[in-house]
């Protein structure tokens, strides 16, 4: 019995040393943060952390980290699919001094979904949200991104990749750019849906620079230089904007595009009370028309060196 007991003992031992340092390691599948909660802890929801950055670090992929009380909780980075929830009536900020709020850097497949955050870019950071993944989906679901105002910078979301963004019930006001979008060649292009958002009080509220599409439907620019705009200093312009039952209120320039692949179609919609121009339409774009929009009180309709059709 004991040679027994001896024998099975010498197959655990090799086992349980195996196992140690796995457990050790082991993630949650939810973690939590709080403003009562420590850096030092296990980011379970009976022992929450105090920041994005150390949550996600204890998180597994394709885990969740939720906010259990308001406060503030630090710039982080994302490198891995997440999701991330502030849940409604908890204020969950992100104001950091310099930098990006939040970056994103995941692999080719993987999504990530940021819920219910306030993103103030107020006291000096260069961008809200920067995206820096090929072919992730990123979801910015009731966002409020406000106050990137930072030289050379100011962007509220950006991405340069070949990335998928899908924004929904957000609010993205006074950035130099509330959305821009550049992928990296046509085939690797950066694409947008925006639906039910307000893009208000900026430079740009979208700007789609060159290999990008977009989409918006249900939304309102207000107060901005220009509502939505293709433009870029390259000698042509591969983007897209579909544009469906959305406002175009206050700008200076409602619409603008430049360049011969600059397209936009716009269905439903109303542009009224532009200081400047309800379109603004330059050097070949093209803007397609399905009908049942309403131009209406703008200090100029339109300026075309492209073209309008109705189709």
């Amino acid at each position: 019995m004991q040679a027994s007991l001896n024998s099975v003992m010498r197959r655990l031992v090799p086992l349980i040393l195996f196992l140690i340092p796995l457990l050790a390691s082991a993630q949650n599948t939810r973690s939590a943060v709080s403003v009562t909660g420590s850096d030092t802890a296990t980011c379970t929801v009976p022992d929450p952390c105090r920041t994005f950055s150390v949550a996600l670090s204890k998180t597994n992929l394709g885990g969740e980290v939720i906010v259990l009380s308001s406060g503030g909780y630090g710039a982080f980075n994302v490198t891995q699919a997440v999701t991330i929830v502030s849940p409604p009536g908890i204020y969950a900020a992100i104001a950091p001094n310099s930098g990006t709020a939040i970056s994103i850097l995941v692999a080719s497949g993987n999504s990530v979904v940021l819920r219910g955050l306030d993103l103030n870019g107020s006291f000096g950071a260069a961008s809200g949200v920067e995206v820096d993944s090929t072919g992730a989906i990123v979801y910015l679901e009731n966002l409020v991104i406000a106050g990137f105002t930072a030289p050379g910078s100011g962007f509220g979301i950006y991405t340069g990749q070949q990335s998928d963004l899908r924004i929904k019930d957000s609010f993205l006001r006074n950035n130099v750019t509330g959305i821009f979008l550049s992928g990296s060649s046509a085939t690797a292009r950066a694409r947008v849906t925006i639906d039910h958002c307000r893009l208000e009080g900026s430079t740009y509220g979208l700007w789609s620079y060159n290999h990008s599409d977009a989409t918006v439907t249900n939304s309102l620019m207000s107060g901005n230089s220009r509502g939505v705009s293709i433009d870029s200093v390259v000698s042509d312009i591969d983007a897209r904007i579909t544009i469906d039952n959305s406002v175009f209120a206050q700008n200076r320039v409602g619409i603008f595009a430049i360049r011969t692949l600059a397209l936009i179609r716009v269905s439903r919609s109303t542009i009224t009370q532009n200081t400047l121009y309800a379109l603004d339409i330059q050097q070949g774009a093209q803007v397609l028309s399905a009908g049942n929009n309403v131009v209406v009180d703008n200090a100029a309709n339109e300026t075309f060196s492209g073209t309008f059709a109705l189709k």
